[in-house]
């Protein structure tokens, strides 16, 4: 059997830059007040990338790529900032940088990121939504060791092909089943939104690779909630199996 396995973390994005503020070592590379961010998917300009900086906190700077796959920042201050560049909630880039008082040459002025790297492989997209919840004994280790898992039903299940813009639903059943047959090889974004188990479902977005050679036909979507230690939020564990 084989298991590809990606893990996302939904989170509100106050607490994802907090939590990403304490991991930033040396301020990151140094950029120039204004440069130029390039978006590509599969070699090609992608337009209607989010591009935000952010920094203490706060938003700076936000905007779309354009039909070059580019965008202008310009005349940012001198700090440490925080980017984030995505399309359709998957992530391009995430990272810390930083604009020195006294601006180096040798300060980037262009930064370009490939998008849709890691979608999980699998032959088909169905599958199952679970919802991993600890247990109910008496000791929270024993709890976060033998959890219980619950099928989320009634949640809407997206799938949307990043270059055609199509977009096609569906719901999950009462025991958490999905599927969406059948679908051209390559790479799609895959939404859940909403549903329950015996507590609520938020949403999460993340990328599947369609490939008639991948070894999975089946994804199994677990969902739990942070464990101590973390920057809290909910993460969602996808598996391709067989």
């Amino acid at each position: 059997m084989l298991k590809a396995l990606v893990a996302f973390l939904v989170m509100l994005p106050s607490s994802g830059w907090a939590c990403s503020l304490v991991a930033c070592i040396d301020g990151g590379p140094a950029f120039s007040s204004s440069f130029t961010v390039q978006l590509k998917y599969e070699r090609k300009p992608l337009r209607g990338g989010t591009v935000r900086i952010m920094s203490n906190g706060d938003l700076r700077f936000s905007g779309a790529t354009d039909a070059d796959g580019t965008l202008r920042v310009s005349k940012l201050a001198p700090g440490e900032y925080w980017m984030e560049v995505e399309f359709l909630g998957i992530n391009a880039a995430y990272h810390c940088f930083h604009i020195a008082q006294d601006v180096s040459v040798f300060a980037k002025r262009r930064a370009s990121y490939e998008w849709g790297r890691f979608g999980t492989p699998t032959r088909r997209v169905a599958g199952t939504l679970v919802d991993s919840q600890p247990g109910t004994g008496e000791s929270p280790l024993w709890n976060q060791v033998h959890r219980v898992k619950r099928p989320i039903r009634g949640s809407t299940v997206i799938i949307q092909n990043p270059l055609t813009g199509v977009v096609l639903k569906t719901k999950s059943d009462a025991d958490g089943n999905f599927v969406f047959d059948p679908l051209r090889d390559g790479q799609y974004v895959l939404r859940v939104e909403g549903g329950a188990s015996n507590r609520d479902f938020a949403f999460v977005d993340m990328l599947v690779h369609v490939s008639s050679k991948a070894q999975g036909d089946r994804l199994i979507l677990t969902k739990s909630d942070a464990g101590a230690g973390t920057c809290g939020g909910t993460s969602v564990q996808i598996d391709a199996v067989n």
